[in-house]
Parts: C-alpha cells; structure tokens; sequence
C-alpha cells in the first residue's frame, strides 16, 4: 500500500496535531545535546559530585577493622573450598585416565 490510499483510509494522520487533539505534534528535526538534555557541564558536574561525597557517612576504625576481617576469613574459606574441590576433582580425573 502507498502512502495515499493509507491517508485515504484514514490510517495515517496529519502532520501539525495529534489526531483528536489540540496539541502539536511532536518534532524530531534536530538531535538532542547534552545541554539541550539538562546535563550541565563537567565544572557542575564535579560539584554535584562532591557534594553527594560529603554526605556520605565514612565508617569508624573499629567497624573498618571488623569488616576486613569479616572479608578476610571469608576469603579464605572460598579459597580453601576451591582449592579442596580442585584437588578432588583431579584426583578422579587422574584415576580416571590412569
């Protein structure tokens, strides 16, 4: 089908309005920019950012310590159930192709 006997039919709208609307439609001519878009500039940008930064509360020496030792033993535990299901696996494979 072309585009005149889709107009025809009435399947295709005019440009200018939204069909049974009194708002224009809208226009796509250009490409949005970042300052079009409200983005600011880099200068704006780091300032926003160091101000989100002093908002954000720093833990204290005590809960800094308990949470590297948390992580630490839980590391090692992977490491340790890794490295035991390493040496598993390769001994069956080792019997396996013996």
């Amino acid at each position: 089908m072309n585009e005149d006997s889709l107009a025809r039919d009435g399947l295709v709208q005019s440009q200018g309005t939204l069909e049974g609307s009194e708002l224009p439609a809208p226009r796509r001519d250009r490409p949005t920019t970042a300052t079009s878009r409200g983005l600011g500039n880099p200068r704006q940008f780091l300032d926003e950012v160091l101000l989100e930064l002093r908002k954000v509360m720093r833990p204290k020496r005590s809960e800094l310590i308990n949470y590297s030792v948390v992580v630490f033993f839980t590391l090692a535990f992977i490491m340790a159930l890794v490295y035991g299901l390493d040496y598993v696996y390769s001994l069956g494979a080792s019997n396996l192709f013996k």
